[in-house]
């Protein structure tokens, strides 16, 4: 009797151990990264694993870039993200997101934000561009021997600053977008991913385990624990 509350102890004290293993990570060539458990790399290079909601896939080797035994489930979802001019990379990798990344991790408002926001920073630049010819445009036309500059001076003048103009206000607006866009995928995934590897947690922070010593029926005394759940 002795021997299994002394068993039945430790294990409710190796319990917390068993929920803290790391888990495996599958880098794609794509850019996109599967967390879970590795079952099986057969013999013709394929590479199964259960994700972390219990979906079993196998991948080709040829689509795996690398292969983390060691993952810490705690980081961001498929991986994050950052703004590289009117485009976005992944973090892990500095690759850039592909077009069927878009469709796979982007939501209909992230999406249509990401389009919006490159078209107005790409727009912005083009102001910026054709601003900076009329600049030269402009220097070119101006005649400091004359009293009075001519048409085409002014008309350079003119829209040098119009097109700065619109280059800094649709640039500004397409940054901010483009901005939220990394900002909002990168917490969505980390919220995500925090809420399929955090049932584990939840269930420790819950569990309170009390040992106590307690009078077995011979009359010894015995190593005991209660158990608790808090729902």
């Amino acid at each position: 009797m002795r021997r299994l509350l002394l068993a039945t102890l430790l294990v409710f004290c190796f319990v917390p151990l068993a929920f803290s293993q790391s888990a495996n990570a599958l880098y794609l060539k794509d850019g996109s990264r599967i967390i879970g458990y590795v079952m099986e790399l057969d013999s013709l290079g394929d590479v199964k694993i259960q994700t972390t909601d219990g979906e079993i896939k196998t991948f080709p080797s040829s689509s795996v870039q690398e292969i983390n035994w060691s993952y810490v489930i705690k980081d961001s979802g498929p991986g994050a993200i950052y703004r590289y001019a009117d485009t976005f990379r992944w973090k892990f990798n500095d690759t850039e997101l592909s077009d069927r990344n878009y469709e796979n991790y982007f939501d209909d408002d992230l999406y249509h934000t990401y389009v919006s926001g490159s078209n107005q920073f790409n727009i912005g630049g083009a102001c910026w561009v054709y601003g900076v010819t009329f600049l030269v445009m402009t220097v070119l036309e101006f005649d400091p021997k004359a009293d009075r500059q001519s048409g085409a001076f002014w008309g350079y003048a003119a829209g040098t600053n119009a097109l700065i103009c619109l280059g800094s206000v649709f640039t500004g607006i397409g940054k901010a977008r483009l901005n939220w866009v990394e900002r909002t995928f990168n917490a969505q995934n980390a919220a995500t991913n925090e809420i399929s590897s955090s049932g584990y947690s939840r269930i420790l922070e819950s569990m309170k385990l009390n040992p106590s010593v307690m009078m077995t029926a011979q009359r010894d005394l015995g190593f005991g624990a209660t158990l608790s759940f808090t729902f």
